[in-house]
């Protein structure tokens, strides 16, 4: 992953997303290609990196960069509700497997991706009292 640069932040934000259509339903082949197009889409709009996405039948896998600004539910909401409203309307054969207008199974699985493990971030945050190399000392402040 690579360090982003925001105007008051530096980041590497990376998520992995997995959902479901709803009951688990077999979506039709057709679907495949108009959801991946979407998917891409909606990332390049909002500025998202996909770095991977893998759409199965039954459910879909993406990893994903994002900026600060997003939030993981925020991402989630973005992607499946915006991809179940334009899939519902090029796809009219969706409106009959998938009836009162739900695509997609409202749970979904997000996790973060790291460079490092939960070990070395827990080491390096307890290690932070014994470290004083590079930081600079605090002076006495001088009377006014």
């Amino acid at each position: 992953m690579e360090v982003e640069r925001g105007q008051s932040a530096v980041y590497e934000l990376a998520y992995h997303v997995v959902w479901c259509p709803k009951y688990r339903k077999k979506l039709p082949l057709a679907v495949f290609k108009t959801l991946r197009i979407l998917i891409l889409a909606i990332c390049e709009t909002k500025e998202w990196t996909v770095k991977e996405l893998n759409i199965r039948e039954d459910h879909v896998h993406l990893f994903l960069g994002t900026t600060p600004m997003d939030s993981p539910v925020s991402v989630v909401k973005s992607l499946k509700g915006t991809t179940a409203k334009l899939l519902f309307e090029q796809h009219p054969i969706l409106r009959t497997m998938f009836r009162h207008g739900h695509l997609w199974s409202p749970s979904y699985y997000i996790g973060t991706v790291g460079h490092v493990s939960e070990e070395t971030v827990a080491r390096y945050i307890r290690e932070q009292k014994e470290r004083t190399v590079g930081r600079p000392r605090l002076r006495a402040s001088s009377p006014q």
